[in-house]
């Protein structure tokens, strides 16, 4: 709980400017708004968007965009024990072998990145993984379009993007991208197809909230929460819940948790850490295309 209630909101405000550090938006509440954008492959069968058995694998924590201190992530393993209960409790079964979805998962913060060299008539690598963690593909492609165009005008800042030329849903896009997110991705692949050296896609879950929600470590397990009852989901649009601040469950012991070598599930070790590689790349705008 961040509410201070010997002093008064003014002076809250003016003792959180002095001292430099993050403010948050939620001061004097728990609440905030959890993104939760979710999709499915055109070709994934059904079978494959309803709760199967799994096994999930840990990308890895993303800090993108300019660097901030201050704030602790919480570790891997509660992360990880944080999605295991929520897929759990959806009806998704961990399997100790040939599992239906392979599931790979990236947390972190995603910021605005003012080192990024900016190239004439592209949108910027760190804009585009802004505007894609809080969009549908067909959003972020409208978004991203809309910029291009205006790009010989006035740049492609997404302050550029009036609301006069863009409808609700994409403006909307537009200020939450502008925002630096705490975000949890959740990527689910068809585990036949891995077995036999396939990457396959079925669906993907997207949650984020601004940055200054909260601590790290108090705003991704109810960003994982919330947004669990849409995986494997197809959402035309972008679901704004409110979510409560939630400490992170104890760490157990990473033996306890971590998942056995991919081998062991019949998924190709190589072709595993290419896709996370990728992914990673893809959602925190950084390194190669």
């Amino acid at each position: 709980m961040k509410t201070l209630s010997w002093t008064s909101p003014l002076l809250a405000a003016v003792l959180i400017a002095g001292s430099g550090s993050r403010a948050y938006a939620n001061l004097f509440s728990d609440e905030f708004d959890a993104l939760v954008v979710a999709e499915r492959a055109k070709d994934a069968p059904p079978d494959l968007c309803k709760p199967a058995s799994f096994v999930a694998f840990d990308g890895g924590y993303i800090e993108a965009g300019d660097p901030q201190a201050g704030d602790t992530p919480p570790a891997a393993e509660q992360v990880r024990q944080c999605l295991l209960t929520a897929l759990s409790g959806q009806g998704f079964r961990e399997s100790p072998a040939s599992p239906a979805l392979v599931i790979i998962y990236h947390w972190g913060v995603l910021r605005v990145d003012h080192r990024e060299i900016r190239i004439p008539y592209q949108v910027r690598k760190n804009l585009s993984a802004r505007i894609d963690l809080v969009s549908t593909a067909r959003m972020d492609a409208e978004v991203e379009n809309h910029l291009k165009d205006r790009m010989s005008a006035g740049g492609e800042d997404l302050s550029a993007a009036s609301p006069r030329f863009l409808v609700a849903p994409l403006d909307s896009v537009v200020a939450h991208a502008r925002l630096p997110r705490i975000f949890v991705v959740v990527s689910a692949y068809d585990g036949r197809a891995m077995a036999h050296h396939e990457a396959k896609l079925l669906w993907k879950a997207k949650l984020s909230a601004q940055e200054t929600s909260g601590e790290m470590s108090m705003v991704i397990p109810p960003l994982i929460s919330r947004g669990a009852p849409y995986f494997g989901q197809d959402l035309s649009d972008v679901l704004v819940l409110k979510a409560t601040l939630q400490a992170a469950p104890p760490a157990a012991a990473p033996a306890e948790r971590a998942p056995a070598a991919p081998e062991s599930y019949g998924v190709d070790k190589q072709l595993l850490s290419g896709l996370m590689k990728a992914e990673g790349t893809r959602i925190s705008g950084e390194g190669e295309s």
